[in-house]
């Protein structure tokens, strides 16, 4: 145990040696960056990211939610903005009705065949 005498950083009112301060999953250091926690355990964003965000069903990637990013949710799915798209023409259907088949979700003009 070696005393902190400059640069430490102080989380959850505990003093922490800068090298200590690590991310709990892949050990980079987190002071002067970005970063968030959970049940005591602080985490980079994007290993948070990777381990507790949901997944866009549209493009797989997570939804951090951070920084206000928007996103569509339905039943057990949800959508980053920029991917809440018919699977068929591609056109944007955030604000719009849409249909759903099984996984695809499709504009009124594209679903009225199913």
């Amino acid at each position: 145990e070696q005393a902190i005498t400059t640069g430490g950083v102080t989380y959850r009112e505990q003093p922490w040696h800068k090298e200590c301060f690590v991310c709990t999953a892949c050990k980079k250091q987190l002071s002067g960056q970005r970063f968030t926690s959970r049940d005591e355990f602080a985490y980079c964003l994007s290993c948070f990211c990777n381990l507790y965000a949901k997944k866009c069903a549209g493009c797989t990637n997570p939804i951090s939610g951070l920084g206000g990013t928007k996103y569509i949710s339905f039943e057990e799915r949800q959508w980053h903005n920029d991917c809440f798209n018919c699977k068929k023409c591609s056109l944007s259907l955030v604000g719009r009705g849409f249909l759903t088949e099984r996984d695809d979700i499709l504009c009124p003009e594209c679903g009225k065949d199913i």
